[in-house]
């Protein structure tokens, strides 16, 4: 197999929608609705897109249910469907597994599981739990054990608390890059990245506005003593994170990442089943505008995506 592989492809099965509610999972699109989806509609529009491989994880909003206990059985009810997935297609999918913060408790008990009982490849974390952002020390536990396993930690933003956006702007559209700025924002603050090393992060959407503030950042940054990577330690660590390029391969963005990131810390990503056949072979035409040798083409489209999920090799 010689295709992409994407690494921001969503699981949306239909009692993930009965639980936290159609008009909650539609936000991050413009349409407005979601339509019911498989494990075979995925599959249709990997063969569609050549995609030989996807990992699946929830998006936003997350599955946040109010309760910890709602919340840890959705988790668990998520988690095992996507399982299922990867048994039933073992070369075509991989898992992420979904944790029911802000619980830590209940989310280090699903790490167990996850990672010993369905075998998950990595996790996913939201930007922000009700306004705490994810770099924040309440969630180094989970990082502590994420750590302790190596393992990739993937993070896609929701909105920001007590934001209601834009009439007729989707959230997707504005608030969700700048939600991802703030949670490597709050990473870079607390140095979270240096003190759990071995955790492979991954951040959606190219960053989000963060490579355009990382310059402002790493100069402003050092007038407050806090700030733990600051100065000449912030683009250092940004370029240990990682990225995918979903909706992010216009010129202007690409540059922008690029200029601060490695390539080899750079991959694919699709947006199923938000993104339809027209968005994303409108993402493969910006592809080849780009015109990046071949070599470097393939890695963004798979070979960076071997180093975290070598299986797929």
């Amino acid at each position: 197999m010689s295709g992409l592989i994407d690494v921001h492809h969503h699981f949306m099965s239909q009692a993930y929608l009965d639980a936290v509610g159609v008009e909650r999972a539609a936000s991050p699109g413009s349409a407005g609705h979601v339509e019911p989806w498989s494990a075979a509609q995925s599959l249709e529009f990997m063969d569609m897109a050549g995609i030989d491989a996807s990992v699946i994880s929830v998006s936003a909003p997350g599955i946040d249910m109010g309760s910890s206990q709602a919340t840890a059985k959705l988790a668990r009810q998520c988690n095992e469907t996507q399982a299922l997935m990867v048994r039933d297609h073992p070369k075509r999918f991989g898992s992420l597994a979904i944790l029911p913060l802000p619980d830590i408790d209940a989310s280090l008990h699903e790490i167990e599981h996850a990672f010993g009982a369905l075998k998950a490849d990595g996790v996913v974390m939201m930007s922000n739990y009700g306004g705490d952002y994810i770099g924040g020390n309440k969630f180094w536990p989970i990082f502590e054990e994420l750590n302790r396993r190596k393992t990739v930690a993937f993070f896609h933003p929701v909105a920001p608390e007590g934001f209601r956006g834009f009439p007729g702007v989707s959230l997707s559209t504005m608030e969700f890059p700048f939600d991802t700025a703030r949670a490597i924002m709050s990473m870079l603050y607390c140095g979270t990245p240096e003190k759990f090393s071995d955790v492979k992060m991954v951040f959606s959407h190219a960053g989000g506005a963060m490579p355009y503030l990382a310059g402002r950042t790493a100069v402003l940054s050092q007038r407050n003593k806090d700030f733990k990577l600051s100065g000449d330690k912030l683009m250092p660590a940004m370029q240990g994170f990682y990225y995918d390029v979903t909706q992010s391969l216009s010129a202007p963005t690409f540059a922008a990442l690029r200029a601060l990131a490695p390539l080899d810390h750079l991959m694919f990503g699709s947006d199923c089943p938000f993104a339809k056949e027209p968005q994303v072979l409108a993402v493969l035409a910006e592809l080849d505008r780009l015109g990046l040798p071949p070599a470097e083409r393939k890695m963004l489209e798979r070979g960076n995506a071997l180093h975290l999920f070598p299986r797929f090799g």
